[in-house]
């Protein structure tokens, strides 16, 4: 678990890709960042950060909500129904299911490292660091850094790491596996909050406009999910994984208030993604999944109306049969579509950790032995949380934590918390696909008609063109993890 990749950041510039982003509204960096003519920090993270959009929302595949049963497709039901197996992270043309809503490798990532080879090399350090001390802008790419690596290993395994900026091309890196890249990203999180300082914090920044505090917070939080991702690997009090949760617990976000949310605006091309498909393109191609809302009503939620919108035809909510081929034979006016402010609202902020989430992460570590406290009262506190920030009144709260299958038994409470937890995460789309595959709860069956396979997918499979593009790499990692398709297990992904 100690392996360390000392060479990972170290990049060449003559071989670098500088990649900026569209001009917008999220704060003046000076430059016009469609066409930078040098490498300009604030810009660099500004580009890094709005790909942000493809790690919290649909933007990139459906596949997420639709795998853990919050949706269900309308007509081109394809995805539900498991047919898509190769997902790209990099930009189309790659084969495969397009996802070009991040472009991992040849966008945030080079972003990233050129912001740490700039503020650390003796040549440019004093220069660019009238963009923000070198220190804070050094944590701030390690912490991003650290975000986007493990919801990329959360959703193919292994990936091209420690030789993935170290000169080696990276489509001739090797893949490192699933635990030593967490072992590392653990590593870049404690380096980047013991180094920042009382400096300014880097400019371009869209997430906290340079608040050192609030990044302090998103990596302990950061750190403190990680941690829990591991629980069945390392089980044990005192272990790796409860050592790693119990140094972020005290520094994590503290209350629905302090929810990290990813900002959208009204311009175009930085709003609410959903809006775009249901708005602008007048798409309706994901409603509310029967197994979601018939759940949602015999446990009387309260969130039910916050998360979907009822059939115009019967004024009540409906969801649709999930991973029906025939699901296009239902009028849209009959089934029940996400609530029209998560969808319409082109500014609406997108949820990247709730407290909710964090107080589950509690609740959990509590049954675990992990920390001291209630299991039942981080549960109750998550239950709460969630309900606030969904806008339920604490009246409907309350009386939800009275529901015969919510209160609290000591007896089903790991699966109590994965039931609540996969319903919290309605929204945080990869959240609730890994925090499902970890806890195999609620039991959910896989889509009725299926085009591949027996059971749910929980992983995505790699880029097509890695076959050939990375062969021997690509050839090493599958030996090692298993077959390159839906259903291999991840590491952390331990019944």
């Amino acid at each position: 678990m100690k392996k360390t990749f000392k060479s990972l950041l170290v990049i060449a510039t003559t071989s670098i890709l500088l990649i900026g982003c569209e001009s917008y509204d999220f704060g003046s960096t000076g430059v016009d960042t469609n066409n930078p003519v040098e490498a300009i920090p604030s810009s660099l993270l500004t580009g890094a950060q709005s790909k942000l959009v493809g790690t919290v929302s649909l933007s990139g595949t459906a596949t997420p909500s639709l795998y853990v049963q919050h949706l269900s497709q309308t007509q081109y039901t394809e995805e539900s129904r498991y047919q898509t197996i190769n997902f790209n992270w990099n930009a189309v043309g790659s084969g495969g299911g397009f996802d070009g809503s991040v472009n991992f490798y040849n966008k945030v990532l080079i972003n990233l490292a050129k912001i740490i080879e700039l503020n650390t090399n003796e040549d440019t350090k004093a220069d660019v660091a009238s963009y923000g001390s070198n220190n804070n802008q050094i944590a701030v790419a390690k912490l991003m850094w650290a975000y986007y690596f493990q919801w990329a290993t959360d959703r193919w395994g292994m990936l091209p790491y420690s030789e993935a900026f170290g000169g080696v091309s990276a489509s001739k890196a090797k893949y490192d596996s699933q635990e030593e890249i967490y072992d590392d990203l653990f590593t870049k999180i404690d380096e980047a909050l013991a180094q920042m300082d009382n400096g300014a914090g880097p400019q371009g920044d869209i997430l906290f406009s340079g608040d050192m505090t609030l990044w302090a917070k998103f990596g302990q939080t950061l750190k403190m999910n990680m941690a829990i991702r591991l629980a069945k690997v390392y089980p044990s009090s005192g272990g790796y994984a409860a050592t790693k949760f119990n140094q972020a617990m005290a520094g994590s976000i503290a209350s629905v208030s302090e929810n990290i949310m990813f900002p959208s605006i009204s311009n175009d091309a930085y709003d609410n993604p959903y809006q775009d498909d249901y708005v602008d393109l007048r798409r309706a191609d994901e409603c509310l999944s029967d197994v979601l809302v018939n759940r949602m009503d015999a446990l009387n939620d309260p969130r039910l109306p916050m998360f979907g919108e009822p059939a115009i035809t019967t004024g009540t909510f409906v969801g649709l049969r999930y991973g029906w081929e025939g699901a296009g034979s239902v009028p849209n006016d009959d089934v029940s579509f996400m609530n029209d402010d998560l969808i319409k609202n082109g500014e609406r902020a997108l949820p990247m950790y709730t407290f909710a989430q964090i107080s589950f992460n509690k609740a959990e570590a509590a049954l675990l032995g992990w920390i001291s406290g209630s299991s039942q009262a981080y549960y109750e506190e998550a239950i709460a949380a969630s309900m606030a920030q969904w806008g339920v009144s604490s009246a409907d709260s309350d009386a939800y934590l009275l529901e015969a299958d919510i209160v609290y038994d000591a007896a089903n409470a790991m699966n109590q918390i994965a039931e609540q937890k996969w319903l919290a995460l309605f929204y945080q789309p990869y959240e609730a696909w890994a925090e499902w595959r970890r806890l195999d709860y609620p039991v959910l069956t896989p889509a009725v008609d299926a085009l591949l396979g027996n059971s749910i997918p929980v992983r995505h499979g790699y880029p097509a063109a890695e076959r050939n593009q990375n062969q021997a790499n690509y050839e090493a990692a599958v030996a090692a993890q298993g077959a390159d398709g839906l259903f291999t297990k991840l590491w952390w992904d331990v019944n």
